[in-house]
């Protein structure tokens, strides 16, 4: 059944993996939770990554906390906190971190289509059994790059380095406060960090203050996952209430009823990832409407479920 896939995570509690991942690695969403559209890892660690390309995904990147530096086209692009950026597949880059020594970057990693656990996982299996070192302690990057290859992750070695195939137009970077444009302008409160459209229409990602209740509905095609930045939330899931505070994650499955309002003065700051995408839209259109679906701090569903329907979410009016 739908409601089988919800799982809420604790802070720091990652899904299960096929073995052990480094401390620094949580997955909060892998690749058999979202039908294969997308992955979600947080990573607290010290971010660096050496030159590679990845031929099958996208990797999106939000900087919870720390100084991540991402290497890309000639440019060094420094994002600190509340800071987001796109990288397209099939063009180079690198990542590491550019705070004080012994610092930490603590980041969400989105991977779409997803698949970059199961490749991380390949590699822990592998240096367990010491295969991926020379006998001198040095990484055998070939044998790395070996592993990559089902998941189109390949690290330059100095020769023979992989090709760029990909479009670097499609490269961004959105400052803290910064969103995606769109059919209508829409408040800070709505961050809107991927759009359906430069995700290939797998995932839309949205910074959101959840600010006033939102009453029960159910979305009929996309799966909500929700990642707290900040704050509590509370969610009403099968007849229970659930609360979700720093660093929890909870995925809402597509088919089933909920509602979410805030827990916490001030409200919570979440990371807010819809799969398929186009959430973003129906955020538009009831902004474009706000007079008419909200009054006095509340939503109205009748109201709401005139513009909603059409994105295949309604909202129950009998509450």
């Amino acid at each position: 059944m739908f409601k089988d896939r919800f799982f809420l995570l604790d802070a720091g509690a990652s899904r299960p993996t096929r073995v052990p991942l480094p401390p620094s690695m949580s997955v909060k969403a892998g690749t058999a939770d979202t039908e294969g559209r997308f992955s979600l890892i947080e990573n607290h660690g010290d971010g660096h990554i050496p030159a590679h390309v990845h031929d099958t995904f996208d990797e999106l990147v939000y900087v919870l906390d720390g100084d991540l530096g991402i290497e890309f086209d000639g440019a060094t692009h420094h994002l600190t906190a509340g800071m987001f950026a796109l990288v397209p597949r099939g063009v180079t880059h690198a990542m590491r971190n550019l705070g004080p020594y012994g610092s930490a970057v603590h980041a969400l990693q989105v991977s779409a289509p997803g698949g970059w656990e199961r490749y991380v996982e390949d590699v822990c299996e592998a240096g367990e059994a010491d295969a991926l070192m020379f006998p001198d302690g040095r990484r055998d990057w070939r044998k790395i790059n070996e592993l990559g290859k089902p998941y189109g992750m390949r690290y330059h070695l100095g020769r023979d380095d992989p090709a760029e195939w990909g479009d670097k137009s499609r490269f961004y970077l959105l400052r803290q406060g910064q969103a995606r444009p769109g059919r209508v302008a829409v408040p800070p409160a709505f961050g809107v960090k991927a759009r359906s459209e430069d995700t290939d229409s797998l995932i839309s990602l949205l910074e959101v203050t959840v600010a006033q209740p939102v009453p029960r509905h159910t979305h009929h095609v996309a799966d909500e996952c929700i990642y707290v930045v900040d704050g509590v939330l509370e969610i009403d899931f099968d007849g229970m209430t659930h609360r979700a505070g720093k660093g929890q994650f909870v995925l809402l499955p597509h088919g089933v009823p909920h509602a979410i309002r805030p827990g916490s003065t001030p409200p919570p700051k979440v990371i807010q990832v819809s799969s398929p995408g186009g959430w973003e839209c129906v955020v538009e259109a009831l902004i474009e409407h706000r007079a008419e679906v909200s009054q006095g701090g509340r939503f109205n569903p009748a109201a709401l479920n005139r513009y909603t329907r059409r994105y295949h979410v309604v909202y129950e009016e009998n509450e």
